[in-house]
């Protein structure tokens, strides 16, 4: 089963589409994947993802420079390196959390990987600042790899 690739964000609270517009352009650029837009809705995330392999991609603030693409993935072993810690998100529920509540619950997928992008404008308005929208297709790619190795 190929993986799922999950975009999260609001499209208009300026830098947090990131998300849903990396998971356009993966659609765009591979229309046999699975990818699903998602406002941040916990229980939502957690069923879509459970028994499969899961590609999450989605705004982050770990303190790198606006437009760094981050990327974290959850394999047998545990995760490759620390997750940042849970910030405030503009959409329902952060990932992180999400990623929290379905460890609590044992329902993690075989495989997640989160691709964070760098934001910096998080206010009322749709488009993505210049530096984060410069980093769109470098979060694609990372995308893509993710999917070429989980799958």
């Amino acid at each position: 089963m190929t993986p799922l690739v999950v975009g999260v964000g609001n499209r208009v609270r300026r830098d947090d589409g990131v998300g849903p517009e990396v998971a356009d352009r993966v659609r765009a650029a591979r229309p046999d994947l699975a990818v699903v837009e998602l406002s941040g809705d916990a229980s939502t995330m957690i069923e879509l993802w459970a028994g499969r392999d899961v590609v999450v991609v989605d705004a982050v603030r770990t303190g790198a420079p606006v437009g760094t693409c981050h990327r974290w993935r959850l394999g047998a072993e545990g995760w490759d390196r620390p997750l940042p810690p849970s910030r405030l998100s503009s959409h329902l529920i952060g990932v992180r959390e999400a990623i929290d509540l379905a460890t609590a619950l044992d329902r993690l997928p075989p495989v997640l990987v989160v691709v964070g992008v760098e934001v910096v404008d998080l206010g009322v308005g749709p488009g993505l600042s210049d530096p984060v929208a410069a980093a769109v297709d470098a979060a694609v790619e990372l995308v893509l790899e993710s999917v070429r190795s989980a799958g």
